[in-house]
């Protein structure tokens, strides 16, 4: 099978799972955002009512106390209820987590029979196509997905080690965590793979 019609059988696969790896990481994302936000207005009304309460000179009227009722019903009631459910979604999200990773490495799986197809295993006279952080794109799709694949094994073999220390001293930090989780979003991201139309643009420097 040549590469453009591998890349056209898989085309629909790709942009469905782009889409969701996206969505399902910007629903995260506001959620945090909603309870950081009510966190927030909380703490801030007890500490104005502990200050008024320390220093009663400044209280007119039992400020502090009504502050205080005001925080209670207001904010930290809505953050109670958030954070219930906050608790009691956790195993979803964790779930969704998993999923945002286990998409992202299809994502590179689908990369890197692509460059089996037409490679081989061993990729011989495989090209750079492009350079990311001094590392040619064919070898992090390689390495990504090897890692992404056997991570919870905490075993890797040498050029999987190689390419994400490679990663965290040259792009970031946080590929250094590569024994711990998958890298395979943070490996999308930074190819900066927005659509499949990105996807498909890098695929093609391989034909």
């Amino acid at each position: 099978m040549l590469l453009d019609d591998y890349l056209a059988e898989i085309e629909h696969a790709v942009v469905t799972v782009i889409s969701e790896i996206h969505a399902e990481h910007e629903h995260l994302a506001q959620l945090q955002l909603e309870l950081t936000a009510l966190t927030a207005a909380t703490e801030d009304g007890y500490r104005r009512a502990e200050f008024f309460a320390l220093n009663p000179e400044f209280d007119d009227e039992g400020l502090a106390t009504a502050i205080h009722w005001d925080t209670y019903f207001g904010p930290d009631k809505d953050r109670y209820y958030k954070e219930r459910d906050a608790q009691a979604t956790e195993a979803k999200i964790s779930t969704r987590r998993f999923s945002i990773a286990a998409l992202s490495g299809n994502l590179l799986q689908y990369a890197r029979q692509g460059l089996s197809i037409r490679y081989g295993k061993n990729r011989a006279g495989c090209p750079v196509g492009r350079e990311v952080a001094g590392i040619s794109l064919h070898e992090i799709i390689w390495q990504g997905r090897n890692q992404a694949l056997h991570w919870e094994e905490g075993a890797f073999h040498p050029p999987v080690v190689k390419c994400f220390e490679q990663l965290a001293a040259n792009a970031s930090t946080s590929f250094s965590e590569y024994r711990d989780r998958s890298m395979a979003y943070d490996i999308i991201t930074l190819f900066g793979w927005q659509s499949a139309d990105d996807f498909m643009r890098d695929m093609r420097l391989y034909k």
